[in-house]
């Protein structure tokens, strides 16, 4: 079984890097939250959270997931910045893959996406509920132009944004905002992670009418739970694989910090849900390693 994790993200403390606001609004504590958390920990049995603040400690710690394993290539979406990411996926190039997370907004995002695709990264990372721009707005359209033309895909975070007491209303906080941005650059591959993130319907009817469009599995996806409808992941393969086709899917984890690190839980839960569905080995096998791996260009 081939595996290329195609969301993870690297546990720095400075997580998305300079150039990206700190919404106060995230940082909400109550009793409540707290049993939430925890709720969801005990829910998977993972272990409490290590701190590690040793960075060349955490890469040799995945470095050493990679190869427990057996995962072909782990695709870091962040890691504390371009620079830093650019280093900590040179440190193991046969293993480790990056994409930038540079705020779209910022003077210059086109020119220095270019320059850290050229340097080594494969692709960019943006979360939309931190923009608060309209992300159709024509003056994204440089970063846009600049993406398809390096032939790179644009991993897209949408809907709620922290789980328990994070963000549910923003103005980009529905896939449907970039929309008009699908259809004006058909020929770059956008990724919408997490099933979507509670717009189970506004992705599938995005998936259904721009062929660019791909979402990945990554995550818990404990917002199932929120749904004013009965979900589960059994539900959201198929619902996928009616809409797209195995072609268009990804699988991901969205893994990152010690002690879990990998989370071969996630994996477990979403290899029984294609099989149940009726997923052939082929067709996992997209899902797992050769989408994004064509995607990516790797050899």
């Amino acid at each position: 079984m081939r595996i290329i994790d195609s969301h993870v993200h690297f546990p720095s403390k400075n997580f998305l890097g300079d150039g990206w606001k700190v919404d106060k609004r995230m940082k909400i504590e109550s009793s409540w939250l707290d049993k939430e958390r925890e709720k969801w920990r005990l829910a998977w049995r993972f272990p409490p959270m290590e701190e590690i603040d040793d960075q060349d400690k955490l890469i040799e710690l995945w470095y050493e997931e990679a190869e427990k394993y057996d995962i072909d290539k782990i695709v870091f979406v962040t890691g504390g910045g371009n620079e830093n990411l650019l280093e900590i996926v040179n440190s193991h190039p046969d293993k480790f893959i990056g994409y930038c997370h540079h705020n779209p907004e910022e003077e210059n995002a086109a020119d220095t996406l270019k320059e850290y695709i050229d340097k080594g990264l494969k692709g960019y990372k943006i979360l939309a509920p931190k923009i608060d721009t309209k992300i159709a707005d024509k003056k994204f359209y440089p970063v846009w132009e600049t993406a398809q033309s390096l032939d790179i895909p644009i991993l897209w975070h949408f809907g709620i944004m922290g789980g328990a007491g994070g963000l549910a209303n923003h103005i980009n906080i529905n896939p449907m905002a970039f929309h008009d941005v699908a259809k004006d650059f058909p020929k770059l591959k956008f990724i919408i992670p997490h099933f979507g993130c509670g717009y189970v319907f506004e992705t599938l009817q995005l998936c259904w009418t721009c062929p660019n469009i791909y979402i990945d599995t990554s995550g818990s996806n404990q917002w199932m739970r929120w749904m004013p409808y009965e979900l589960n992941l059994e539900i959201l393969f198929r619902k996928y694989f009616e809409t797209i086709g195995p072609e268009r899917i990804l699988f991901g984890t969205d893994s990152s910090w010690f002690g879990r690190g990998f989370a071969d839980k996630y994996l477990n839960e979403q290899m029984r849900s294609m099989v149940y569905v009726g997923y052939k080995p082929e067709e996992i096998d997209m899902v797992l390693y050769k989408n994004i791996s064509e995607i990516l260009k790797l050899k």
